[in-house]
């Protein structure tokens, strides 16, 4: 019976490390799509302030640039080396859509990057403000 016991003591150490195996790759992917969520969820309130800017204001040739950087980087007038709210995105990839009655801003060609894959958003998120520049003056 003491012989038993010793050969079983090695296979707790082999079942600990293939429980750890699991636990880390589950953990991973939480962190994973956790942050993926969260920087999308940034995105998302950086294109509707933008949006909102952009229906409040006069038309003018520099809107769309404003309000470009007020997406990419919270700004109007980004100091020199300001950091984007979500890391890797450009003003290259905003676009800034002004109509006769409303202003729109989305986002194309942005790959978010996360621990083990990109989440390509193109086209998305987009956010659609009515104009009210002038009301009530």
């Amino acid at each position: 019976m003491k012989h038993v016991k010793h050969l079983r003591r090695g296979s707790a150490l082999i079942e600990f490390a293939g429980s750890l195996i699991l636990l880390f790759v589950v953990f991973a992917g939480i962190f994973q799509i956790g942050y993926t969520f969260f920087a999308y969820n940034t995105l998302v309130n950086a294109v509707r302030a933008g949006a909102r800017y952009a229906s409040l204001q006069q038309t003018n040739p520099e809107l769309p640039k404003t309000v470009k950087n007020m997406v990419v980087y919270g700004e109007l007038v980004p100091a020199a080396g300001a950091q984007p709210v979500v890391p890797g995105l450009t003003t290259d990839q905003i676009k800034v859509t002004l109509g006769p009655s409303t202003a729109t801003v989305s986002v194309s060609g942005f790959k978010l990057d996360s621990l083990f894959s990109q989440v390509k958003l193109d086209g998305r998120p987009s956010i659609t403000f009515p104009l009210t520049r002038g009301v009530g003056k």
